[in-house]
């Protein structure tokens, strides 16, 4: 089965400064997940909301990741690691990137997303 990225999109992104109102201390709140189209049985989608909360500034992000196969989207690969981890793994970098270009670009210092472990995150959302 031959699994590919296609395309990708930002549909939701807020981000505001706070002006005088700087915090002391940053966070980052990561949910992602997957997505079976009706209308598409050889593709599925992965999707991640990402909040910052910097010292400058308030981030929201929504993304959407959609993936092609060349075969129909079984009940089994619904159930496997692939949507659940290694697409999200796949699609990550890109995400991370454009938050990091996103901040410098708005003129605040860049902010670098952490590496994710893809695996312990499915794991913990399982239990």
């Amino acid at each position: 089965m031959k699994i590919q990225l296609n395309n990708w999109k930002i549909v939701n992104l807020n981000l505001s400064s706070l002006e005088n109102n700087k915090r002391e201390l940053n966070s980052f709140d990561l949910k992602s997940g997957n997505f079976f189209p009706e209308n598409d049985n050889k593709a599925f989608g992965v999707g991640f909301n990402i909040d910052i909360k910097d010292k400058d500034f308030d981030l929201t992000i929504e993304a959407l990741f959609m993936f092609s196969l060349d075969s129909e989207v079984t009940e089994e690969f619904k159930l496997s690691n692939f949507p659940k981890i290694n697409a999200q793994a796949i699609a990550f970098p890109y995400l991370r990137a454009f938050v990091s270009n996103l901040t410098l670009q708005s003129g605040f210092d860049p902010v670098i997303l952490p590496s994710i472990n893809f695996v312990k995150l499915a794991d913990k959302s399982e239990n």
